[in-house]
């Protein structure tokens, strides 16, 4: 038998402007997934759903409503892009069909080691989102292939007998992957390891350059590496990618074809139209706000404030502009 014992953790605090997905389908088609054969207790009482578990990539997926609101949540469909909202007391989260970001009000953001999907019309989340996102308790009983999860202090007589220790925990276990808990800001891949992904997938025909990118105006947040080079066309390409903290996978979050871009000048250009005057600019750069979007990112200080821009890298359309006091 093996138990697996997590909690929830604090996430990281950040500004969050936006909760969009770049493209949904209506009616978005719904893959196969493995069913798991697994039973799932919830609180002692065993899930009995119309879907049962699956696993994606390994992953145990589990239907949401079935599982969180006998945890004393709420499960709501929200807004014209499919967006699930899941309410605990005080506390509520948005999810994204398809999309690794869960969304803390008033908090924060962290990923998902796996994005919700739908099966057969049934939201499906994974096992580790029960544990990071609503403090539930999540354990796993090998000779029974059971799940067992639960809030509290709750340990009733079917579950398994204490937890043996996280050493013993054979690295083949499929089922569910106790990560180590990671803090701090997410950041793209080494530079050798985005050069090497960028040729190997065809993204770049040459590497010149390799930058680490703060995005969302923060230069100790989060960061994306960026890789400059040439493209099988010949075309000067710039590539943005990120890497899973957790499952270490590497995976692109936009790019873009140099000369399609506004110049630095134009940015120049529209702020000085603006009255921000060129040397009052701290810092610009491109960069993806969010995935596959490309802006030109501006820092200025000028009086007593400070300025953060976004414009769009092709169009020149300011998408973004938040003015704040500075700190004395």
């Amino acid at each position: 038998m093996k138990r697996l014992l997590l909690v929830a953790f604090s996430v990281l605090t950040v500004v969050l402007t936006s909760t969009t997905i770049s493209a949904w389908a209506a009616g978005a088609a719904e893959a196969s997934y493995t069913p798991a054969n697994i039973a799932v207790l919830v609180n002692g009482t065993a899930l009995s759903v119309a879907q049962g578990p699956v696993l994606s990539h390994k992953n145990i997926m589990v239907p949401l409503r079935a599982v969180v609101e006998p945890l004393g949540a709420t499960v709501t469909w929200t807004g014209t892009i499919p967006q699930v909202r899941i309410q605990q007391g005080d506390t509520v989260f948005s999810l994204n069909i398809g999309s690794d970001r869960a969304f803390k009000e008033r908090a924060g953001i962290f990923f998902l080691e796996e994005p919700p999907v739908l099966v057969k019309g049934h939201t499906m989340v994974s096992l580790r989102f029960l544990a990071e996102g609503l403090g539930a308790k999540v354990d796993w009983d090998e000779t029974r292939k059971t799940v067992f999860i639960s809030t509290g202090d709750f340990m009733g007589p079917e579950y398994p007998p204490p937890a043996v220790s996280k050493q013993e925990i054979p690295a083949t276990d499929n089922y569910y992957r106790l990560y180590d808990l990671e803090v701090g800001p997410n950041s793209g891949p080494s530079a050798e390891e985005a050069k090497a992904y960028v040729l190997k997938q065809g993204l770049l025909k040459t590497v010149k350059d390799v930058q680490f990118t703060p995005i969302r105006f923060c230069e100790d947040g989060d960061t994306d590496t960026m890789v400059v080079g040439n493209d099988e066309l010949g075309r000067e390409k710039a590539v943005w990618l990120t890497k899973n903290r957790y499952g270490g996978t590497v995976s692109v979050t936009g790019s873009v074809v140099l000369a399609e871009a506004i110049s630095r000048e134009k940015v120049y250009d529209m702020l000085r139209a603006k009255g921000i005057k060129t040397e009052n600019i701290k810092k610009m750069y491109l960069a993806p706000y969010e995935k596959d979007k490309i802006y030109w990112l501006v820092i200025a200080e000028q009086a007593d404030k400070t300025y953060h821009s976004a414009f769009d890298c092709k169009t020149g359309t300011m998408v973004l502009e938040n003015v704040v006091p500075r700190t004395p």
